[in-house]
């Protein structure tokens, strides 16, 4: 067995990790895009870094873009395998990808007419809304704490892991040569005691963990502290000053424990 990382290594997005097996079996952990570089982030959503025909299957984690954000761009060039992830994680990669893909033909059509006023070659989205649609054929749903045997040598399952709805840490039973190994990838791990998602689960015992570690150094503060932080924020800004707060949150995740809270 061979992992290779293709994002998400020494970086927080474009999740993509290659699992080949001796036999040639090919297993993608997540196909992320990666965002928030500038034109270093187009660059690199180019090109996979692998042959997407290549892949069997891949695993899904959650919907996040940085975590879902090239399933479309992976199918349309080759990969024909089944993708697999929780139900909630399905419906939510629908909403996310067609969005997707919207906003690389919007940017494709803003970033065109400067540089064909330049006489500079036309972009291409990464993908079109059929590409998006497309892709969804392939997706396969798999329960929280099912077993699921993908060929007779790989056995998945998922568990929650409380980061988005729908979330999940990946556990693969491997049996290669004679010898069964279970490897784990969290995934985006999530805060315990959330407001309103459940707690990351305990899980098997595993021989391999790939493992975020974006607040691998950090300590969070309570929730509950938090709270009462934003409420003070407001009643200063909003009752005492008649003034605005502007809060920026991710769309999936964030908005809606902003909007319980306040609530």
């Amino acid at each position: 067995m061979r992992i290779s990382f293709h994002g998400a290594a020494r970086n927080v997005t474009g999740s993509k990790h290659l699992i080949t097996l001796d036999n040639g079996i090919q297993i993608l952990l997540d196909c992320g895009m990666f965002q928030g570089m500038g034109e270093e982030s187009d660059e690199l959503n180019e090109y996979f870094g692998f042959i997407p025909s290549e892949v069997d299957y891949l695993i899904l984690s959650h919907a996040h873009i940085d975590h879902s954000g090239l399933i479309p761009r992976l199918v349309s060039q080759g990969f024909k395998g089944e993708i697999y992830c929780t139900p909630a994680t399905m419906d939510l990669a629908r909403i996310l990808l067609m969005d997707s893909a919207r906003i690389q033909q919007k940017d494709s059509e803003y970033s065109n007419k400067r540089r064909a006023r330049k006489g500079l070659p036309l972009l291409k989205p990464l993908y079109t809304e059929d590409d998006a649609m497309a892709c969804l054929t392939q997706f396969r749903i798999i329960e929280y704490n099912t077993e699921f045997q993908i060929n007779e040598d790989i056995k998945l399952e998922l568990t929650d892991v409380g980061h988005i709805i729908g979330s999940a840490a990946v556990h693969l039973t491997i049996n290669e040569n004679g010898k069964t190994s279970r490897l784990t990838f969290s995934g985006d791990v999530g805060r315990y005691g959330d407001l309103i998602l459940k707690s990351p689960e305990t899980f098997k015992q595993s021989d391999y963990i790939l493992l975020e570690s974006t607040y691998g150094d950090s300590l969070h503060k309570d929730t509950e502290p938090a709270e009462e932080l934003l409420k003070e924020i407001i009643y200063q800004t909003c009752i005492l000053r008649r003034g605005k707060v502007i809060i920026p949150a991710f769309s999936v995740g964030r908005t809606q424990e902003l909007l319980y809270s306040l609530n």
